[in-house]
């Protein structure tokens, strides 16, 4: 994948609605947090992985790779 290939992507009306949706679902999870955490150290974790995890792919940029 180009550049060029990444932002028109990145930059679509699809990937913006997916997004949009991992946002919501991040903020969410800090709501639910906020009023559960402590409770069930197991479930807070999960959360807290759920958070990452959409984070990470809310973040995602372009990297060059070797096609070799």
């Amino acid at each position: 994948m180009t550049k060029t290939e990444f932002i028109d992507w990145k930059t679509s009306y699809s990937t913006q609605e997916v997004f949009s949706l991992l946002s919501k679902r991040v903020q969410m999870i800090q709501e639910i947090l906020g009023e559960s955490a402590g409770q069930d150290s197991i479930q807070d974790a999960k959360y807290v992985g759920a958070i990452r995890a959409y984070n990470d792919m809310l973040s995602i940029d372009f990297e060059e790779t070797d096609s070799k």
